[in-house]
């Protein structure tokens, strides 16, 4: 009879745990990513427009990687002023290879820059002598 006991006390000791294990996950905000997806407003560096152009990358390219390439860290810079960088690696569904720097503010994402990681293209753009950082913005929709 003691042990009857036991077993149902024991049992309904792990069903609390198992209850309050789900509940308190349940309830615990969901990280957020460091880089947002789904940007309200998205705008292209000349020096960016210029390399895609050279490169034969389209704005879908770009959309697509933001999408769905992973976040390289080790070469991305958190505490990048004004707007931290994120550099974004991946397939596209034409199976070409790219990298696309990002800077992102609160308000807009800019493409500061991109890279076809399978093919050596000769581009000679603006601010390729200078750095990228400052050269004009272009919005696109």
């Amino acid at each position: 009879m003691k042990s009857r006991n036991i077993i149902a006390s024991l049992i309904l000791i792990i069903a609390l745990v198992v209850f309050a294990m789900v509940k308190w996950h349940l309830w615990e905000p969901q990280r957020k990513e460091a880089f947002n997806r789904h940007p309200s407003h998205l705008v292209y560096t000349h020096h960016a427009m210029c390399r895609m152009d050279c490169r034969h990358i389209s704005e879908s390219d770009i959309t697509e990687i933001m999408k769905t390439g992973i976040i390289l860290f080790n070469r991305s810079n958190m505490y990048d002023r004004p707007c931290p960088s994120f550099a974004l690696q991946g397939l596209t569904s034409d199976h070409e290879s790219l990298r696309i720097i990002f800077a992102q503010c609160d308000d807009v994402t800019k493409v500061v820059t991109c890279y076809n990681l399978h093919r050596e293209y000769e581009c000679h753009c603006p601010g390729d002598e200078e750095g990228s950082r400052n050269s004009p913005l272009k919005k696109r929709n």
